[in-house]
This record gives structure tokens, C-alpha cells and sequence, in this order.
């Protein structure tokens, strides 16, 4: 039998609330404005009105720190996708870049994928380019595809992860 901390604290949180709410409601509600004597009730239970409206914001205070703790792990998580996609097109070789320029231009997500292009194959390795899902050989070696959403918006955001380097430049480096 395995225990799942995360429904535990969910349900915890909401009972936690609801006692803390209600403990507050017995304590601090204006005795005036009750048909029956409160004060007595307050004289004899405040105490462990007190011990369980402390439980309560425990449990509360446990539940929001786990859920803060999962908010900037997926931060983090994202972040570091973010950069991995970006590590990807800057280090694209020019006959790869060449290859995406045209569809960029144009805007075209829906491409047809060359099944023997060694530059096709390596923006698939990458998932640049994607086949589309229960596709064979198609004539002329072609096969439907599309390039990742993830590539135009970051070369929207960084255009020159299309520039082609001079031939200077490939000597130099």
C-alpha cells in the first residue's frame, strides 16, 4: 500500500482550512449578536480551540510551501527546456539553416519531409522537424511533416540563429 503525500495534503489543506475558519468563527464571532451564551462555551474549550486553529495553520502553511516548491521546480524545469531549445538552433550548421530559411519566410509549419535528406534527418534527431504519425514512404521520398512550433518563436524572439556564417568566419573559428 503506497501513500500519496500530495492527495494527503490536498484534502489536509481543505479540512485545515475549513477548521480554521470555524475556529476562528468560535473564538472571535461578537457574542452580542448570538441568541445563546458563547462565553462560557469560549471559558471552557479556547484552549483546544487554540491547539487546533495552530494545527490548522500548520497544515496550511505545509501546503502552500509544497505547492511553491512545485511552482518553481516547474520554473526551473521550463527554463531549462527553453535553453536546451535554444543551445539546439545555435549550434544549427549552415546546410541546416538553410534548409529551415525557406519554410521560416514563408511561415510553413506543414512540410514535406525528404526520407533520404542526411540534413532532414538530423533536425528529426534533434525534433526540429517531425514525421507526421503513421507515415510510409511516399513517392517521390517523401513523407509528411511539420517543424516544431518552438523553432519559429525562437527565431522570431533571435533571428540570427538563421545567419550563415562567411566563409572567413568558418576559417577564423
Amino acid at each position: 500500500m503506497s501513500v500519496d503525500i500530495n492527495k494527503i495534503l490536498t484534502v489536509s489543506a481543505r479540512i485545515a482550512f475549513a477548521l480554521l475558519v470555524s475556529c476562528l468563527i468560535l473564538i472571535f464571532f461578537p457574542a452580542a449578536w448570538l441568541p445563546f451564551d458563547i462565553s462560557s462555551f469560549r471559558e471552557e474549550y479556547g484552549i483546544w480551540l487554540f491547539f487546533v486553529m495552530v494545527l490548522s495553520v500548520g497544515i496550511l502553511f505545509s501546503y502552500i510551501a509544497k505547492w511553491c516548491v512545485v511552482w518553481v521546480k516547474k520554473l526551473i524545469d521550463r527554463r531549462k527546456l527553453w535553453n536546451g531549445y535554444k543551445y539546439i538552433l545555435e549550434n544549427l550548421s549552415d546546410d541546416e539553416k538553410l534548409y529551415l530559411k525557406p519554410f521560416y519566410e514563408k511561415r510553413q509549419t506543414a512540410i514535406m519531409v525528404p526520407l533520404m535528406s542526411p540534413v532532414a534527418k538530423k533536425l528529426e534527431t534533434f525534433k526540429v522537424i517531425s514525421k507526421a504519425a503513421g507515415t510510409s514512404l511516399a513517392p517521390g521520398g517523401f513523407c509528411p511533416g511539420f517543424i516544431q512550433p518552438w523553432v519559429f518563436e525562437l527565431i522570431d524572439k533571435h533571428p540570427d540563429y538563421l545567419n550563415i556564417r562567411s566563409t572567413e568566419e568558418k576559417d577564423n573559428a
